[in-house]
């Protein structure tokens, strides 16, 4: 039984931080363009940052600011280095 318990000590763990990089992409995204969008749709492989259900207007005005918005999400948040947004 200790190894089932420790077993999903680290998948909450992980969850825990993949909540927290998303969060940092939403509050970054949020400071700039006060544009929410929902954890949900916020999707991060491999460093790059993409979008579900976002609408083509926020992407727009994502993509446009999106130097800013990769250093600030990487100034707040130190787990994975954020390099794209697509």
């Amino acid at each position: 039984m200790k190894n089932i318990s420790e077993f999903f000590k680290r998948i909450g763990g992980i969850q825990a931080k993949e909540v927290a990089l998303r969060a940092s992409i939403q509050a970054a995204i949020k400071e700039f363009l006060d544009i929410e969008v929902p954890l949900g749709d916020i999707a991060v492989k491999s460093g790059v940052v993409a979008f579900k259900k976002v609408s083509h207007g926020a992407r727009s005005a994502i993509f446009i600011q999106k130097g800013k918005i990769i250093e600030r999400i990487n100034t707040l948040q130190s787990m994975q280095k954020i390099t794209d947004i697509r």
